[in-house]
């Protein structure tokens, strides 16, 4: 990527070499027929351009090809940058000061008097007085405000006419080899009355021979303000005054498109293949359409050069540019897409559901704002950037996996990334690409992968969650970019810590049920099943499982196992969704028994995370009825910290929202505490397990454990006297 120097103040090209929008074929047109004008009797030639147009590249690029020509003495140049003088009298007394300053020091000492003269007999009423006082020399300028205009009486003789005056300096001009080019661009810069004022002192002064002038401006813009003062005169006053007026080509289209491509390119870089083909889509349908002038790029990239280093690696490049664009040239569509997440990104669907009356709601929602004119294009500018507007606008409707794809592609569509692209950073729902990068890279450093892991683990979010939970989100998303052979490393690395990131902070709030559990289930999925066969992904497996967390263990193999042997009347999996061989899923299943048995002589299973669910496993394992665990249970009975141990592991949480009536129901779900105690009697002794806890809370304790006894035994016995409870 080649470094991007963003264009200070719209600056104009100065060398055909610089041409991109085909000026200079025309500049060098319009320079040859200024140098082959003969006795030219001032002037007047216009060059009419919209703002942005590139007016001013077509001056420097006119003044270019006219170099040879000044170089030869035939012509001389006189540059009046008008824009820098502000107010009627500073603006009339340098215009005269820069043609005299041109044209004085070619007439000579008898001739060259008369055009201050002029200047101060034009000059001679009104605010002006100061400005003629200044102009022809006059040392008391302030005394000679203060008489009136008795001054000029000492300067200017009675008979120093300007006509007597215009022939003298006629005179003095037409006997000039040399012709005189005075350029007055940017007059559109100016106000109103600056403008008119610039108008009429060269119809004053214009028919002199020998003299050239070329103003600059939109003819538009000047048209309106002489047909607001003038009223009567409209396009005459200016046709009155301009022999010959040219518009200055505008930039094909396709000039445009190949430099805010080449532009886009060296300072944003190009997009990857596979993504090309939507790129040059949206660029075509979104972008080029509103780049209509040399200033439009400009802005644009100079806009780009702050936006894109901020936050372009964490963005999908077609959309970032897209939007940029919306935000510079149409602003009212960009802060309605600002404004509306939900309806873009498919979080708040709402509406009639008559699919007429819907899309009718998202034209008015999105593009009430925007001329009917332009409704058409901007709704597949929208579709393009929120391709869930199509099932509104178009009826078409996308795969289960195209929103993972978004996600991938960090698309505006995405609620995960849409505010990355109006905040113009990223926020702590989002993980940098170049972590993401990294740990593809690493897959197979087990050590590094687990390093990464845990230190997410330590991130709290603003949310309450950890950055362990967005780290297997990604990881999940970007699969496929895991080469073949790091899939079994990065698995085991995983399976190994699978109970280490089962945290409570991670687990959904409400009504959704993701957890880091069910995750890592997406992951490995995501990993194996479309890239292995299952042999294949079977071995790799039962080598994780090796490893592999107790709790994480009993969920992986029951999984597998009912992949072969379902419940509740379910039909078996085909072998493309099997996790692993059916002899592989009774062997893990044998491996999580032993381990459960190892793990409660060791201690390890009363500190587990998912006490109660391996409880049932041990029993379902052991086929024994519950007798094994039940005597376990029953030894831990004996310590109070296994009591307490056994009341967090068996409270639970469930959340409620009330509808209310005519709609009008709770926008927030409410928690409630149950007591987890259905079918507990399959491993413990219930009745001996309620007198200890009922043991323990009588003892009023205030510590934790206390408010965990207490909280789990008020469940308990609101649930006896309402079983639903």
């Amino acid at each position: 990527m080649s470094e991007f120097n963003p264009s200070p103040n719209d600056a104009p090209i100065k060398q055909p070499a610089e041409d991109r929008f085909g000026i200079d074929p025309f500049a060098q047109a319009l320079a040859s027929s200024i140098r082959k004008i003969k006795a030219p009797e001032g002037t007047v030639i216009a060059l009419n351009g919209p703002w942005g147009s590139g007016k001013s590249s077509a001056v420097n690029l006119i003044l270019h090809h006219l170099k040879d020509a000044v170089a030869a003495d035939e012509i001389a140049i006189v540059n009046f940058a008008c824009w820098w003088f502000r107010g009627e009298e500073a603006l009339a007394l340098a215009f005269f000061r820069e043609l005299y300053a041109g044209l004085g020091p070619s007439l000579g000492d008898r001739f060259k008097k008369a055009l201050p003269k002029i200047g101060a007999q034009l000059l001679r009423t009104g605010a002006l007085v100061g400005a003629a006082a200044d102009l022809a020399g006059y040392k008391g300028a302030g005394k000679a405000a203060e008489a009136g205009l008795a001054w000029l009486a000492d300067l200017i003789h009675t008979e120093d006419t300007v006509e007597k005056l215009h022939a003298e300096l006629t005179a003095a001009l037409g006997a000039q080899k040399k012709r005189f080019l005075i350029v007055i661009d940017d007059i559109d810069r100016l106000s109103p009355d600056e403008a008119l004022l610039i108008f009429r002192l060269v119809k004053s002064v214009g028919r002199l021979p020998n003299v050239i002038y070329l103003l600059v401006f939109d003819r538009e813009l000047a048209e309106g303000i002489v047909s607001e003062r003038f009223p009567s005169e409209g396009p005459h006053y200016l046709e009155k005054i301009i022999q010959a007026g040219f518009d200055l080509p505008l930039p094909q289209a396709a000039d445009l498109n190949q430099e805010l491509l080449r532009q886009i390119g060296t300072l944003c870089g190009s997009p990857p293949e596979e993504q090309l083909k939507r790129f040059m889509n949206v660029f075509y349908e979104v972008i080029a359409p509103e780049i209509r002038t040399p200033r439009d790029l400009i802005r644009l990239m100079n806009a780009l050069a702050v936006t894109w280093a901020a936050v372009g690696s964490e963005v999908d490049l077609a959309d970032f540019v897209a939007l940029e664009t919306l935000r510079l040239l149409r602003g009212e569509v960009y802060r309605v897409i600002r404004a509306n997440k939900g309806e873009l990104c498919g979080l708040a669907p709402r509406g009639t559901g008559d699919g007429r009356g819907r899309a009718s709601e998202i034209d008015s929602l999105l593009l009430g704002s925007v001329k009917e004119i332009d409704r058409p294009r901007l709704r597949r500018v929208l579709m393009r950037l929120f391709p869930r507007l199509e099932s509104v606008w178009n009826n078409l409707h996308y795969g289960e996996g195209s929103d993972s794809e978004w996600v991938r592609e960090r698309r505006v569509c995405t609620k995960e990334h849409f505010g990355s692209y109006f905040r113009f950073s990223v926020g702590d729902d989002v993980l940098p690409r170049e972590e993401i990068k990294s740990i593809i890279a690493r897959a197979s450093d087990a050590a590094f992968v687990q390093a990464t892991l845990r230190a997410a683990l330590s991130v709290a979010r603003k949310d309450g969650t950890t950055k362990a939970q967005l780290l297997l989100d990604e990881m999940t998303i970007h699969a496929g970019d895991v080469a073949d052979k790091d899939v079994g490393p990065l698995l085991t690395a995983v399976f190994e810590l699978g109970d280490e990131v089962d945290v409570p902070g991670d687990r959904a709030k409400a009504f959704s049920v993701a957890d880091n559990v069910l995750r890592t289930h997406w992951l490995l999925r995501r990993l194996t099943l479309e890239r292995f066969d299952l042999a294949t992904r079977s071995a790799i497996f039962v080598e994780a499982c090796s490893k592999a967390g107790l709790a994480w263990l009993a969920d992986f193999s029951s999984s597998a196992y009912r992949d072969y042997y379902p419940v509740n009347g379910r039909a078996p999996e085909p072998e493309s969704n099997c996790l692993t061989t059916e002899a592989d899923a009774v062997t893990l299943e044998a491996l999580t028994l032993n381990r459960i048995r190892a793990a409660s002589q060791s201690g390890e299973l009363l500190k587990a995370r998912r006490l109660a669910r391996l409880l049932f496993d041990w029993r379902d394992l052991a086929k024994d009825d519950g007798a094994e665990v039940k005597a376990w249970t029953a030894e831990q009975f004996k310590n109070d910290a296994a009591i307490v141990t056994f009341a967090r592991a068996f409270t639970t949480y469930s959340w409620s929202q009330g509808m209310g009536m005519s709609g009008l129901g709770d926008i927030v779900a409410k928690r409630h505490t149950r007591a987890g105690v259905d079918s507990l009697d399959k491993v413990l002794d219930l009745a001996a397990f309620r007198s200890r806890v009922e043991e323990l809370d009588a003892r009023n304790a205030t510590d934790d454990d206390g408010a965990a006894i207490h909280e789990f035994l008020e469940a308990w016995r609101r649930r006896d006297k309402n079983p639903r409870d």
